[in-house]
């Protein structure tokens, strides 16, 4: 059993130095005052001391009084069973913790280790002390008007019970397997049983097995026959029973009565005939119409490529008839001006030869130099 004895403070939030309270006097310790006073800084205090945070995550920097500027200090007594312990905080630019069981320092070599080794002692951790400890009334009226999963959350959240509850969802899961399987163990029993009633053995003693001999070929042959009969007979049996029915059929016919029955008219059975073949040859044409409308469905869509087809070679055939044409005036061109240059040399030479039969006959010296 843990019992908090005394606790002290200097320059926490509004409070000055020296204050003491004892928690130990009475079995209920109640603070009263005004709005302002200071009431809710001392479950902060308490907080501060034992886990070196508070549940309204006021930082270390706010703590302390700003009118001192000098730090602040916090001194917890508390007994747990035979064991006395004291909790001594000094803030100012770092952080001291002195842990103190029966006056002998336990503390560790750095606050954290040593908050560790409180939280071991107090053997509860930040969220559920603060839970219990600081609860506004707000919180406790909801707790009262709460739905009981509301309720029952709450509790399992103040009292650490995460997993125990996941225990018990696992230890559902496992239940209702181990009953699907009981269920269905259950009714092969029932089954058996069952049958056991209704088939009653008058010797229960377990008989030897016995080996069953081998089919030969004439017995797998006779087999064969007779299951081939059997079906023969079967098939008999149906048409045999699908007769009797119809007899039966007739007898529930009163022939008498309907000869009884007077005819309104008389409709000659050509007649009757002769509409049913017209009908059947309109539904014939109609058919026929139908395939016929298929058919120039897909001649129309054969024609239509072939006129796509017929546009396209249309086209090409323009370009090389264009072609070709210009080719031929290409060609006439270059003949033309073939037979030019042919008329040209002809005319060049005629000219020489006049050239010379000219010189040779006023010039009797080219004559003597042609002949050397």
């Amino acid at each position: 059993m843990i019992t908090l004895k005394t606790l002290s403070w200097s320059n926490c939030f509004s409070y000055g130095e020296n204050n003491s309270i004892d928690l130990s006097e009475q079995k209920i310790t109640q603070i009263l005052g005004t709005n302002g006073v200071g009431k809710s800084s001392i479950p902060l205090i308490l907080e501060e001391v034992l886990f070196n945070k508070n549940s309204k995550g006021i930082k270390k920097a706010d703590i302390a009084n700003r009118m001192f500027n000098s730090g602040y200090s916090i001194n917890l007594k508390f007994s747990k069973d035979s064991d006395e312990y004291e909790i001594d905080l000094v803030r100012k630019s770092s952080l001291k913790v002195k842990l103190l069981k029966n006056g002998e320092d336990i503390s560790s070599h750095t606050a954290t280790n040593t908050y560790k080794t409180i939280e071991d002692i107090i053997s509860i951790d930040f969220k559920t002390f603060s839970q219990v400890v600081y609860q506004n009334p707000n919180a406790s009226l909801n707790f009262l008007t709460a739905t009981d999963a509301n309720r029952k959350k709450f509790l399992i959240d103040l009292l650490g019970l995460e997993k125990y509850v996941e225990i018990f969802e696992m230890f559902k899961t496992l239940s209702r397997d181990v009953e699907s399987e009981y269920s269905r163990v259950d009714g092969k029993i029932s089954t058996i049983e069952k049958w056991l009633q209704n088939n009653r053995l008058t010797d229960t003693t377990p008989r030897e097995l016995e080996n069953l001999p081998k089919l030969s070929e004439d017995d797998q042959n006779e087999i064969s026959s007779l299951m081939a009969e059997i079906k023969n007979i079967s098939i008999s049996n149906r048409k045999i029973s699908q007769n009797n029915q119809y007899k039966e059929m007739l007898k529930n016919i009163d022939i008498n009565g309907a000869r009884a029955i007077e005819a309104t008219e008389v409709i000659s059975y050509d007649k009757l005939q002769a509409e049913g073949g017209a009908l059947n040859a309109r539904e014939n044409a109609g058919l026929y119409e139908i395939r016929k409308l298929e058919s120039s469905k897909k001649l129309y869509k054969m024609l239509t490529q072939c006129e796509i087809k017929y546009l396209i070679i249309s086209q090409r055939y323009k370009e090389t008839t264009k072609i070709m044409q210009t080719n031929k005036k290409q060609s006439r061109i270059g003949k033309h001006y073939s037979q030019k240059s042919i008329k040209q040399r002809r005319l060049s030479y005629w000219m020489n030869r006049n050239l010379e039969q000219d010189l040779k006959l006023y010039n009797p010296r080219f004559v003597a130099s042609n002949k050397k």
